[in-house]
């Protein structure tokens, strides 16, 4: 296998003293004319080689060797203490493009895992105390939690102090701060906890401390049910957010490990499990044992001026249901009058639309005894 930068390192190694000397002239633009044709050359063999390669272990072989040598290199060049400034920025500059070409026109073969050159320590920790100080701004006024936005700065803030990212990382990153710089966060937006989750869900944010605030998350949510029923239908609500929000498996904040969504909805399956079982176990009471199956709401008004009185509380919001059809069925079966103890949902649905002549002023008179009642009330 080839080892196409050879020359590249002979000249440096070979140069690079006669250039920290003050006694010896050297001429650096002849250098570095040599360096570009030397680079092109490489540029070309990398070329061919996909081409020449007929064995794909071979050729992502040969381009991660390379990729390492040049990352080597830099890291090397750029701890030289005793080479003059412009002269040593000039060298890195056509390494890092070297760098650069393998990784636009080679995506396939370069090796995302390997460590960022030290040459972009520097501008990694910019962009992340960047990153760090839009989610303060973004978050400052909202309704976010303030646990979360505390999570994901100090995540961000111990990538930026530690050692180098690789490159996966870093490009993780850049994608994380896309997504959240797209969420919106005008005043007429009311940005959300949940929110936030949700682009955290779909980033794959796998970070395991993550992991365990949504755990937290969830779990002070189901306490908040009153019943065993309603957990269980909280629950299948989560399980079915964390399905519905499926994290991209491209690229995650560990590469290592599941996607979060995946192990969120297994925590979730097991706890949903659970709460089954345990609801299987208790005695169970049936809603006929509680309400009467032939109770029924009983009004002193009729069937046409309560068709009304039910439109007029949805056309003013004070009932919430959208689905007209489904609370016409719950009303009929539910609900009498004086003069009619069983309301067939075809009479209660054509009385709904079909108002009748008077029926506006009946309802009238029966809100206002209600408001009559209201405003004579005493404690």
């Amino acid at each position: 296998m080839a080892y196409e930068l050879e020359n590249i390192e002979v000249q440096i190694s070979k140069n690079i003293s006669v250039a920290a000397s003050d006694n010896i002239e050297f001429d650096v633009p002849m250098f570095l004319e040599e360096l570009d044709s030397e680079c092109f050359k490489v540029k070309r063999a990398f070329r061919h080689q996909v081409v020449s390669f007929e064995n794909e272990r071979l050729i992502k072989r040969y381009f991660h060797f390379h990729q390492e040598s040049l990352i080597a290199l830099i890291n090397t060049l750029h701890a030289e203490q005793q080479l003059n400034t412009a002269f040593l920025h000039s060298i890195l500059e056509r390494l890092a493009g070297l760098l650069q070409y393998l990784e636009e026109h080679f995506p396939e073969y370069f090796n995302q895992d390997m460590k960022m050159p030290t040459l972009h320590q520097s501008k990694v920790k910019t962009e992340l105390n960047g990153f760090c100080k839009l989610m303060s701004a973004k978050f400052k006024a909202t309704n976010i939690d303030p646990t979360l936005v505390n999570l994901l700065i100090g995540c961000v803030n111990s990538q930026s102090e530690g050692a180098h990212l690789t490159f996966r990382q870093f490009y993780y990153f850049k994608l994380l701060r896309i997504n959240i710089e797209s969420i919106d966060s005008s005043e007429q937006s009311v940005l959300e906890t949940i929110d936030v989750i949700k682009v955290l869900l779909h980033c794959n944010f796998n970070s395991e401390h993550f992991y365990s605030y949504l755990i937290k998350y969830i779990n002070c949510i189901i306490a908040r049910q009153t019943t065993l029923h309603d957990q269980v239908d909280q629950l299948t609500y989560f399980l079915k957010f964390s399905y519905q929000e499926s994290s991209n498996q491209a690229i995650a904040f560990r590469a290592d490990s599941a996607p979060i969504n995946m192990q969120i909805s297994e925590w979730l399956s097991q706890e949903l499990m659970y709460l089954k079982t345990k609801q299987q176990l208790l005695p169970t009471i049936s809603a006929e044992e509680i309400v009467p199956s032939e109770f029924k709401l009983n009004f002193d008004i009729s069937v046409s001026h309560l068709a009304f009185l039910f439109r007029a509380f949805i056309e003013a919001g004070v009932i919430q249901n959208k689905n007209t059809s489904e609370l016409i069925r719950f009303l009929s079966k539910y609900v009498k009058t004086k003069k009619q103890e069983s309301i067939s949902f075809e009479s209660f649905r054509i009385k709904y639309y079909s108002v009748e002549s008077g029926t506006k002023d009946a309802v009238k008179k029966t809100l206002q005894s209600v408001l009559n009642f209201i405003s004579n009330f005493n404690h």
